[in-house]
């Protein structure tokens, strides 16, 4: 039996384009977790009088490319988070860019890389925890793989 090709989220990278269409990316700083982008598609209703059996007879319609939500230690003495180049920045302003996720962690190290910009920016505190910010990102065009099988 063959082994597992799993690995674990440990070294995935969340980067920005810095400066914006410069095609050079930067690390943003102390990632803990990262979902998505959350891509999905619209269903398009077609069903008509004639639909068989009475059953409906959706299509598919337009692909969305979601959000990539994140968690990350709260840095705001950091470049990359902060309110003069950083994420909070890229919310105050409205900012879009290219973003790109990446997975060092196989051999081909696969990527996507997407347009977007800050859709919501939340720092929390708690007693006995670590101070994080919850940031979202709206994908605004096509995820575009990269070294994907």
């Amino acid at each position: 039996m063959a082994a597992t090709g799993a690995r674990i989220g440990k070294k995935t990278t969340f980067e920005k384009e810095d400066p914006v269409g410069s095609g050079t990316y930067v690390p943003v700083a102390e990632v803990k977790s990262l979902g998505g982008p959350s891509m999905s598609r619209d269903a398009v209703d077609a069903t008509n009088f004639d639909s068989p059996d009475d059953y409906e007879e959706p299509i598919p319609g337009l692909k969305k490319g979601g959000e990539v939500s994140l968690v990350l230690n709260f840095r705001p003495d950091h470049a990359s988070q902060g309110a003069n180049t950083g994420l909070l920045k890229d919310f105050e302003d409205g900012t879009t860019r290219k973003w790109k996720v990446s997975w060092p962690q196989f051999s081909n190290a696969p990527s996507l890389t997407f347009p977007g910009w800050i859709s919501g920016w939340e720092p929390t505190s708690a007693t006995k925890d670590l101070l994080t910010v919850a940031v979202k990102v709206m994908v605004t065009g096509k995820p575009v793989p990269a070294q994907f099988a």
